[in-house]
């Protein structure tokens, strides 16, 4: 055993060469990779929510699309300047590729009447020859349409919005890439060519670019960042390039090697997913400060130094290696793709930077030539952290008790809670685009419902479309509604027209015919471009309604499906319906996500406790290890229950992946306080133990907040949250282990005798 223990330090070119040979095995993987940034990869195959949109997707026109939001100029959205830029948007986004279809105002099919004929066709065909009167017509017109109004055309303002819908195929990050590019060059030639005018990017295509254009602005700024900063760092705590180097290898081959593996597991980078290096590297770093310093402190040849650090530190680098990695597994049990697939590739990462940080970092040590530094700054705070055993412990835990009884009910105000516009941060364009149609247009909420008739040729039925138009008043009239968009507004159009405009006339048709008839008549006469696969079945069994919504959070949307769920069965029996929407899909997984962890979590628990349990050989000391490690876990909730309150996809992932991490601390203070207490009395083993390890868990803790910190500047709001909560544990876990820990120890130790 122990031949294998320092076989680092003395066969160094043969780990060298056997390393090298894994990482390039690894590294092969690579080119395997892919990154998928669509937001379906957030849900897996047979995720319900998705199988309902799918289906929806299938019936109807996919709704994938390209939102030019426009800000008009100082003469107003109904101006002969703005309605030319919305005929050139019209036109022009014919062109974008995979373009199906084009929805704005100037295309809108407007239905006139010519005596007993019903017209229909585009609301502006030519703009520039329109005068005052003209002008005003169409905006009247737009105003008043439930079509336009509130959706494609704001309301009460200025703003407007053309609709490219695309049906994208192959690669989807090529293709979304190609598609944003065309548009933003399309959107700079337009601002360009009709001055006064922003145009923002919205819309599903957008959403999906804004998840790569995230991954590729934290990959380009926060891993140099995270890289400079460690470098800095790690040179002033080790005070030895030659470690410092080595540690940049380890981080190195456990990143390389984990990525490596997903490709060669077929696992698709997402956005979530692709911040792992940072976790990864920063977890690596922790497990070679330990080393290092151990190094640093004995007495020696690099060699001899090294196999005293290995004899001190093996059993606690394993073993934290394997709770950290038992932690990141626990997040398989999430009901998100990407998060699972987070936790798995951190997990390899850790194993292998455990392993290369016992073997690797000890070769690298021997061979390169360096020259022996003391770290001055441990002799400066062991003495400070011994302080911290403390000859009154019962006094430190009563105000401990205290601490915990007014934060920990923090917890009772946590509920399931997201909002799938808010993952993106201000930085990227998209947000703007998104929070302009959220404000002033149909909302970035939608639920789409499939309202279903009694068989092929049943939406002509007029009892039936009475239902669907009441449903549709009933959305209307609640508070979270944006905008409708509803068959039943399209056939009572059709009426009024051939009531020469007749106020009166707008209603639904008396019979089954003339519905048909009605249909028939709008189908064959909308513009070259348009159909009505967007609003009706092709066998005619079944139409579309789009509800938007507005200022509504996960909650809210889960609570307002459940409410139109009870109207329709009460109200409409005989409307059977399918619904779904991207914001149901994120809403509902958010939900399980939680539950799904719950399970997980507890398992992990389990799972760290049985492994604590083995490697300490004493049960007291596991449970007082999990009690310790579990503690700041409740601290850091409780603290963002009382600061925000929130918990979504991001938080309900974090607590196996936090648990994971904060055992690293209490395994090398329990490790070598039972090792201590064998020829030590309970004050002195304890203070021992302090001088010796502490130092090392606050460099760990400054790192692990360190790399949490950069991943916290990150532009996707989950990655950033999932951060920020970990970083808030890793604080809490050093004071729990530093200050709490020992007089807990202290305390009972004497109490009973023994440690």
């Amino acid at each position: 055993m122990q031949d294998r223990l320092f076989v680092g330090v003395d066969a160094p070119w043969r780990v060298l060469l056997c390393i090298s040979l894994l990482a390039v095995f690894f590294a092969a993987g690579l080119g395997r990779l892919d990154f998928d940034p669509r937001y379906q990869t957030f849900f897996d195959a047979d995720d319900p929510q998705r199988l309902a949109f799918e289906h929806l997707r299938d019936v109807f026109t996919p709704s994938d699309n390209v939102v030019f939001v426009v800000e008009p100029g100082p003469e107003g959205a109904f101006s002969g300047g703005h309605l030319a830029l919305l005929e050139f948007l019209t036109e022009e986004g014919w062109r974008l590729p995979w373009a199906t279809r084009v929805d704005s105002l100037i295309n809108f099919p407007h239905s006139e009447a010519e005596g007993d004929d019903i017209t229909i066709a585009p609301l502006v065909e030519d703009s520039q020859r329109l005068d005052a009167a003209g002008r005003a017509r169409v905006e009247r017109i737009a105003r008043s349409e439930p079509v336009l109004a509130g959706r494609l055309v704001e309301t009460d303002g200025e703003l407007t919005a053309v609709s490219v819908t695309v049906l994208p195929r192959g690669d989807p990050l090529a293709t979304s890439q190609e598609i944003m590019t065309a548009a933003r060059e399309l959107a700079q030639r337009a601002e360009r060519d009709f001055p006064g005018a922003a145009i923002h990017l919205g819309g599903i295509v957008a959403m999906n670019h804004a998840f790569s254009e995230s991954t590729l602005t934290d990959s380009a700024t926060l891993l140099p960042l995270m890289l400079i900063l460690m470098l800095l760092g790690l040179r002033w705590l080790l005070a030895s390039w030659a470690l410092v180097f080595g540690t940049m290898v380890v981080m190195f081959v456990a990143v390389v090697g984990a990525l490596g593996a997903a490709g060669w597991l077929g696992i698709d980078l997402t956005t979530p997913s692709a911040l792992s290096p940072l976790i990864i590297m920063t977890v690596a770093v922790a497990d070679c400060v330990h080393l290092g310093l151990g190094a640093q402190r004995a007495e020696g040849s690099v060699a001899e130094r090294f196999r005293q650090s290995l004899s001190d530190h093996v059993g606690p680098v394993l073993l934290t290696t394997v709770t950290t990695a038992a932690g990141f597994l626990s997040m398989n049990f999430s009901a998100v793709p990407p998060f699972r697939d987070l936790g798995n590739v951190v997990a390899i990462g850790v194993l292998l930077a455990g392993g290369a940080s016992l073997l690797l970092l000890p070769a690298l040590a021997v061979l390169l030539p360096a020259r022996r530094t003391r770290v001055n700054w441990t002799a400066t705070w062991a003495p400070r952290l011994e302080a911290l055993a403390t000859p009154r412990p019962g006094r430190r835990l009563l105000l401990a008790g205290l601490a915990l009884a007014l934060v920990l009910p923090g917890l009772l105000r946590l509920e399931v809670n997201d909002d799938f516009v808010g993952y993106f941060s201000d930085r990227l364009p998209f947000k703007t685009a998104a929070e302009l149609i959220d404000d002033r247009l149909g909302g970035m909420y939608e639920i789409e419902y499939q309202l279903i008739a009694d068989g092929p040729g049943g939406i002509h039925d007029p009892d039936w479309l009475a239902q669907v138009a009441a449903f549709s008043a009933w959305l209307r009239a609640q508070p979270e509604t944006a905008h409708v968009l509803t068959w039943t507004d399209i056939l009572k159009r059709l009426s009024r027209t051939l009531a020469e405009d007749d106020p009166a006339a707008y209603v639904l048709p008396p019979d089954a015919e003339t519905a048909a008839q009605f249909t028939l008549l709008y189908e064959l006469s909308l513009p070259l471009g348009l159909d009505v696969t967007n609003m009706v079945a092709h066998d005619y069994g079944s139409v579309r309604l789009l509800a938007s919504l507005r200022d509504v959070d996960s909650r809210g949307v889960i609570a307002f499906e459940r409410r139109a769920g009870a109207w329709l069965a009460e109200h409409a029996p005989g409307v059977r319906e399918r619904h779904g929407g991207i914001n149901l899909m994120f809403a509902h997984i958010s939900e399980r996500n939680v539950e799904a962890m719950f399970r997980g979590n507890l398992l992990a628990v389990l799972v760290i406790a049985a492994l604590l349990a083995v490697a300490l050989r004493s049960l007291p000391l596991a449970a007082l290890s999990l009690a310790t490690n579990l503690l700041p876990i409740a601290l850091a909730f409780a603290l963002w229950g009382w600061f925000r309150g929130d918990v979504g996809l991001a938080l309900s992932t974090t607590f196996g992946m936090t648990l994971g991490i904060v055992v690293d601390d209490t395994v090398h203070m329990l490790a070598r306080y039972r090792r201590l207490r064998l020829t030590a009395g309970v004050a002195d083993a304890m203070r021992a133990t302090l001088g010796a390890v502490g130092p090392a868990l606050v460099v760990t803790t400054l790192i692990l907040l360190l790399g949490f910190g950069c991943l916290a500047l990150s532009s996707f709001a989950l990655n950033a949250k999932l951060a920020w909560i970990t970083m808030l544990t890793i604080a809490m876990a050093l004071i729990v282990v530093l200050v709490v820990l020992p007089a807990w120890m202290l305390y009972f130790g004497r109490a009973r005798g023994r440690g």
